[in-house]
């Protein structure tokens, strides 16, 4: 292209193309943000839920993966939306943004398909009862282990770590593109486009984490004790999920059987033993913590702490009202 010609290309396309302030831009960000906050706001004053979080708890207590990466995909898609409207908008264009790239609309569709498969194999499972679910004891869910880059027994689950993994990338990645787009002042195009190669991997993550869903069912899950300490001899209560789907079911302390133990589906009951498992012997440097663990069908539940304390001396009263331990000679006056 000419030199003449180039210039007057540059010229007639400053003089079409609106100025955007900094202020604009600013508000633009500031508003998409406050959009989130408002509904966030309404959203609680209508579930009379406050935290976050229970926006992407499972019925068990845990933070669902499939859940989250769903919630961030919405926020990612609204904050854009809105901030580049209110920038239009500011320009005199009020026209919604009609321009929706078909991988946006995939990956919404992706997210949104995974939440619903994830929740609709763990009711199956459930129906079916290789599984239970019996829900978190109240107060229990910021205790629990697992949730979003972990199983139900609290180990690291790879197929959670890579959909959210990807999930964060692409985000990021659209985050970046939106605020870019507001600040050159770019308001002719629409929301950014997710790259194919990202769709690709989120894709494939997100089969990852549906087929171990399909294979894996039936881990026990324990909640902590209660009571959470004690001398032998005290009535102990361990709540969970999947206690009871196996005949092979096992309570163990510190690794080794624990007798006398009483099941359901939601929750285990045993007696402290008067003695160490290990040696047979009087429980030794008391207090003591030991972990409780259940064996069923072969899979192993995460640990929980339970501590055994000294047992509480008894104590008789001697003819002047006063007391002293059992077995302490007394003189009757």
């Amino acid at each position: 292209m000419h030199a003449p010609t180039l210039a007057v290309t540059l010229m007639a396309t400053s003089a079409t193309a609106p100025h955007v302030s900094g202020g604009a831009k600013a508000g633009a960000i500031l508003i998409g943000i406050a959009v989130l906050i408002l509904l966030y706001i309404v959203t609680a004053l209508i579930t009379s839920h406050w935290n976050p979080v229970d926006l992407f708890r499972g019925f068990d207590g845990f933070a669902s993966t499939s859940k989250l990466q769903w919630f961030l995909w919405l926020l990612a898609i609204l904050f854009g939306y809105s901030a580049l409207w209110v920038l239009r908008a500011e320009q005199g264009d009020y026209a919604a943004l009609n321009e929706i790239p078909v991988n946006l609309l995939t990956v919404l569709g992706f997210s949104t398909g995974t939440a619903a498969a994830a929740k609709g194999i763990t009711s199956g499972f459930v129906q079916a009862k290789k599984m239970s679910k019996p829900g978190a004891p109240p107060g229990e869910p910021g205790k629990n282990t697992g949730g979003i880059f972990q199983d139900d027994g609290g180990s690291p689950e790879l197929a959670k770590i890579q959909m959210i993994g990807f999930t964060i990338i692409a985000i990021g990645i659209f985050l970046a593109t939106v605020v870019h787009q507001i600040g050159i002042g770019d308001i002719k195009a629409g929301l950014p486009n997710i790259d194919s190669s990202l769709m690709v991997l989120m894709g494939i993550s997100q089969g990852g984490y549906l087929g171990k869903k399909l294979v894996t069912f039936g881990t026990p899950m324990l909640y902590p004790p209660s009571p959470e300490t004690g001398p032998p001899g005290t009535p102990v209560t361990v709540r969970g999920t999947s206690l009871d789907s196996s005949p092979d079911r096992q309570l163990l302390l510190n690794g080794l059987p624990v007798d006398g133990t009483t099941w359901s589906a939601a929750s285990v009951q045993f007696t402290v033993p008067p003695g160490d498992p290990a040696t047979g012997a009087d429980w030794a440097g008391l207090p003591r913590a030991v972990s409780l663990t259940l064996s069923a069908g072969g899979q192993l539940s995460n640990p929980v702490k339970f501590t055994v304390t000294a047992p509480v001396a008894s104590t008789t009263t001697v003819g002047n009202g006063a007391s002293a331990p059992a077995g302490a000679a007394t003189a009757v006056g």
